[in-house]
């Protein structure tokens, strides 16, 4: 049996995901990939929009999409702070893609009233998101 870590997934409203039973963590940051086991070395990472990967003590992958936010590793706990975060199997697949449809269009055809920053960034964020949601089932997991 593998060594397992706690992980909490944290957003200012609610606690995501709470477990005590995770064995490997695939953190997205800022500077690229970053696996983490049990008994990994103190850490501190800013994180990148996109996808959280776990995986349990039964091998299962559970795929999570944080909307950035901060990562800190510690005595075989990992705590993920972000500003909003879903678990991959509850993102609303068609929303998103009316949501990117309708950044597109405006990026594409701005006019004087369209925030191209702002659009950009949502533009970004449903992508990650849809990323994500197709994700499922389709992660092997790591072998430990």
């Amino acid at each position: 049996m593998a060594n397992l870590m706690t992980l909490e997934v944290l957003t200012p409203d609610q606690y995501l995901v709470k477990r005590k039973d995770i064995s490997y963590v695939l953190l997205n940051t800022v500077s690229g990939g970053v696996g983490i086991l049990a008994n990994h070395g103190p850490l501190v990472a800013v994180l990148s929009e996109g996808t959280l990967k776990l995986q349990d003590e039964k091998n299962d992958v559970i795929l999570v999409y944080v909307e950035g936010g901060f990562a800190e590793v510690k005595d075989n706990k990992v705590v993920i702070l972000t500003p909003r975060a879903q678990k991959a199997e509850n993102i609303d697949v068609k929303k998103w893609e009316a949501v990117r449809d309708d950044a597109l269009k405006r990026l594409e055809h701005p006019d004087a009233l369209t925030d191209i920053e702002h659009t950009e960034k949502t533009l970004k964020r449903a992508e990650a998101r849809l990323k994500t949601a197709s994700m499922i089932g389709k992660v092997a997991p790591y072998h430990i």
